[in-house]
């Protein structure tokens, strides 16, 4: 309960610093709601006076006239008080709404720069959740907050205050029933608490799922585990539904019932007060104080009775915040100097150690690439090909070990200056729902004839033809893996790369593609650094050094002609796949 307390008041204060970077809307919204409430008090008052000023006597042709003028004054106050009230929530609405999309644009912003090893352990369903639907959570919470909350309580205060000096003996009575509506409060907003930070969790379970299940239907079809997976999936949805009907019943009983009976009992209060004064006249009382007296009290505890189930929605906000929060407090990526780096240079690796987790994937390896040459990178699966390349990107740092480029060890470098003359094109090549010319191009200027050229260099002629801006639908379902491929190598080809970095680029595509793609490799490692994972090994035959990797440790290297020479693991392994295929 400690920890939770901190955590809540760690997530109150933030909240704070946001709703203060828009408090101009803020302020409009509570001088709105301060005129809101002296109008809510002035207009019991005139029905008062009337009852007691005018009713008691007989009443004259004038009296009406006074009448209808003060009813006519009331009916003003009851109008102009509905607009201010209007007012007050726009206001806020627009302070709660800027207060969401800078929190949601400092969230993506985050994510954007988490190190790669964050996504490696939340699936993106989860992360999803916290960007979209725990900031719109957090833009109700500020709604409630502000539009409900804020002038609930305003007017329940300003009531209390003229009722005690209306009726101050009455107003204090009322004060016996604070303990009550304290243990109703806080006995429910617990419990709110406790059923909100359950469904949270299911909730972003869920997400995480139907992504899951999304993106891999295919196999879920092909193997007949859609009732499986349908299970899997009932089984948190009814966990939800179960809390949910628990919410339900705990703010109906909790909050609605509870509160009718305190307000039950404040209006008895009243009533002993003014039948007392009545009977004893010992203090005097009028029907229009009466009246006043009962409207003043039960609108204080409908505000209370508001407030109350408000912030059982604000304490499902809160779980939100806490959610993203937790996020914001993780650290980002290191932000690094501007330091000059030149691709051109040699590249070394210097006695690498690294681990993902406890055992080391690389062992103490050392390697130098000359600038301007190609390697490859062979071996068995786990064998750390793919992980040299992403050390490389920076996209992990060595546990041990340094890589230089130029003499220049790039855990120095900042990222994008050290990615911007790089290109990589990955085994699975990824492309957005949008156009083939903005796949290639990537938000950056190229013209039309700079991507057609980047096409046909690569061999893409058959997707000039179908137009640069033909749609491409999610994750290139519209297209076969060649024609993905050819794309993502105009991709790299048209940024003319210092550095190209080719992951198993080859080996998903078939034997017609991947020699037309293979002249394109051809062309595109010309003059420039180039680091090649390969399955094909009849694709690398014509690199400067490949380099055979045996459980993150070099076990031989040189040309193709050298190996083949050595009679050792590399020749086995390509005898083996030439006699394969």
């Amino acid at each position: 309960m400690k920890l939770k307390n901190i955590v809540k008041n760690k997530s109150i204060n933030k909240l704070k610093d946001y709703a203060l970077l828009e408090k101009k809307y803020l302020f409009i919204g509570f001088i709105f709601s301060f005129l809101r409430t002296f109008l809510e008090i002035l207009g019991p008052m005139i029905i008062a006076y009337i009852i007691n000023n005018i009713f008691i006597s007989n009443i004259t042709k004038n009296d009406f006239k006074t009448i209808a003028l003060l009813l006519n004054i009331y009916l003003i106050i009851f109008v102009l008080s509905g607009i201010l009230l209007n007012r007050s929530k726009v206001y806020f609405q627009i302070s709660a709404n800027k207060i969401a999309a800078r929190v949601q644009k400092d969230v993506y912003d985050k994510v954007s720069n988490f190190p790669i090893s964050y996504f490696d352990n939340l699936p993106a369903g989860k992360i999803a959740s916290r960007v979209t639907n725990d900031t719109n959570k957090l833009k109700t919470m500020f709604q409630l907050l502000f539009s409900d909350i804020a002038n609930a309580f305003i007017l329940a205060v300003g009531l209390y205050i003229t009722l005690f000096f209306t009726d101050t003996i009455a107003a204090l009575m009322l004060l016996i029933l604070v303990p009550f509506v304290y243990i109703i409060f806080k006995t429910y907003l617990n419990k709110t608490y406790v059923y909100t930070k359950k469904i949270k969790k299911y909730t972003a379970d869920i997400n995480a799922k139907i992504n899951e299940y999304i993106h891999n239907m295919e196999i879920i079809q092909v193997f007949n585990k859609e009732k499986y997976m349908y299970d899997k999936f009932e089984n948190v949805n009814k966990s939800i539904f179960d809390i949910n009907i628990k919410l339900s019943k705990l703010r109906s009983y909790s909050g609605y019932r509870a509160m009718d009976v305190i307000q039950y009992l404040a209006i008895i209060i009243v009533m002993l007060y003014f039948g007392i004064g009545s009977i004893t006249n010992i203090y005097t009382v009028t029907i229009g104080s009466l009246y006043m007296a009962i409207d003043y009290t039960t609108k204080i505890f409908n505000n209370i009775n508001t407030i109350i189930m408000r912030f059982g929605d604000i304490e499902d906000a809160l779980s939100s915040a806490n959610h993203i929060f937790e996020l914001l407090d993780r650290k980002s990526l290191k932000k690094l100097g501007k330091h000059k780096i030149d691709l051109n240079k040699d590249i070394e690796f210097k006695n690498i150690y690294f681990a993902y987790k406890e055992n080391d994937i690389i062992k103490n390896l050392s390697l130098k690439v000359k600038s301007g040459t190609s390697i490859a990178f062979i071996g068995q699966t786990g064998s750390g090909k793919s992980t040299i390349i992403n050390l490389l990107l920076n996209f992990y740092s060595p546990r041990k070990g340094t890589i230089e480029i130029g003499g220049v060890n790039i855990s120095s470098i900042n990222r994008d200056d050290l990615r911007k003359d790089m290109a990589v094109v990955l085994q699975d090549s990824f492309l957005f729902k949008d156009t083939i010319r903005e796949n290639i191009s990537m938000g950056d200027d190229f013209s039309t004839s700079e991507i057609i050229k980047a096409l046909k260099t690569v061999g893409g002629e058959k997707i000039i033809k179908r137009g640069i801006d033909s749609e491409i639908l999610e994750n290139g379902s519209n297209l076969s893996q060649g024609e993905k491929q050819l794309i993502s190598f105009a991709r790299a080809y048209i940024r003319d790369p210092k550095l190209l970095i080719l992951d198993e680029a080859t080996s998903n595509i078939d034997t017609e593609t991947e020699q037309i793609i293979q002249n394109g490799i051809n062309k595109l490692k010309k003059d420039r650094t180039t680091f090649i994972i390969a399955h094909r090994l009849s694709t690398i035959k014509d690199v400067d050094k490949i380099i055979v990797l045996y459980n993150g440790q070099i076990l031989e290297e040189g040309n193709h002609n050298e190996l083949m020479r050595r009679n050792g693991y590399y020749k086995k392994m390509y005898l083996q796949q030439m006699k394969d295929e």
